[in-house]
């Protein structure tokens, strides 16, 4: 059989990152599951749409029929184990015995709510008699440090973490491995491939890294975690705490506890060249992250630092 991938979420962060590293390989057939088609834009000969809602199972049938294998990742909120068992459930009535590559994780939750989740949906696919592998990356630095690109504008960096070193991994650098696991064959016996940064380092280093960037003092201010929730809440960044624990406090929490300080070389093992540098990163993102500031963003700075001395 030709390997095919059933890609959920193609409109998503990993989805899209996996199709985009995929299109264009003649060997690979992909399938985008999007609930939307008119929000998808990559387009290569070897990639098509099919749209689906793991929020209705009836519509999944058509979606899993034929694949090789299923790139499984669902929104980060309630519903992860129930959409996720929705599709393992309609792989296996489908008869394809395709390979599941469940996005994971490669922080230690300790049995917080996100974690439970996952863990019922791996639990199930291993009922389902497929064959599986998990494809763990540790915090990756789009969802990790794009955030604060408004915040740099102010040369501030907020979190919770104190001292905790994260191994930072670029979403290159996950959908990379994904997609040499499809192209070779590998997985599909239970692995899990965690995926890291080549080094583990704590926001005081990010904000080292980002004052190099953007070649002016960046400072990281740790704060209380009601006063950080406090803060995002009141800029509206998510609309309630519930959101704002399974988005951020959850993974800044486990940061600070040193539960997501692993560094492998998965990466180099896999793809054959080195993990992606926080610098190199920042590079990349440099329209996100510029080197003008505005004179009002520099008088904020100045106020916001006075105020932190203050206590």
């Amino acid at each position: 059989m030709k390997t095919t991938v059933l890609v959920t979420t193609g409109n998503g962060m990993f989805g899209g990152a996996l199709i985009r590293q995929l299109a264009g390989n003649p060997d690979v057939d992909v399938r985008a599951l999007v609930r939307d088609a008119s929000k998808f834009t990559v387009e290569a000969p070897n990639v098509s749409v099919v749209v689906g809602d793991m929020d209705k199972p009836e519509t999944l049938t058509a979606a899993v029929d034929g694949v090789s294998h299923i790139f499984l990742v669902t929104p980060m909120d309630d519903h992860i184990a129930i959409r996720e068992a929705a599709v393992v459930d309609a792989a296996v009535a489908s008869d394809s015995n395709p390979q599941i590559l469940k996005i994971h994780g490669a922080v230690e939750h300790r049995g917080d709510h996100l974690s439970s989740m996952h863990l019922a949906s791996i639990d199930h696919i291993k009922a389902s008699g497929l064959p599986w592998s998990l494809i763990s990356p540790n915090s990756v630095m789009e969802t990790s440090l794009l955030g604060y690109a408004d915040s740099v504008k102010i040369d501030s960096i907020f979190g919770i973490s104190g001292h905790g070193k994260v191994g930072l991994v670029a979403l290159d650098d996950v959908a990379l491995v994904t997609a040499t696991v499809i192209e070779k064959g590998l997985g599909g016996s239970g692995q899990e491939y965690l995926i890291t940064g080549p080094v583990a380092i704590d926001l005081f280093e990010v904000a080292a890294a980002v004052s190099a960037q953007v070649d002016r003092t960046v400072t990281y201010y740790d704060m209380s975690e009601d006063d950080f929730a406090g803060l995002l809440l009141e800029e509206h960044v998510y609309p309630d705490r519930d959101a704002l624990e399974t988005n951020v406090l959850c993974h800044l929490r486990a940061w600070g506890r040193g539960d997501a300080s692993l560094v492998t070389d998965t990466h180099e093992q896999v793809t054959g060249s080195p993990a992606t540098s926080i610098a190199t990163w920042l590079a990349w993102q440099s329209a996100a992250f510029p080197k003008e500031q505005s004179a009002s963003d520099a008088e904020t700075a100045k106020g916001i630092a006075a105020q932190f001395a203050a206590g």
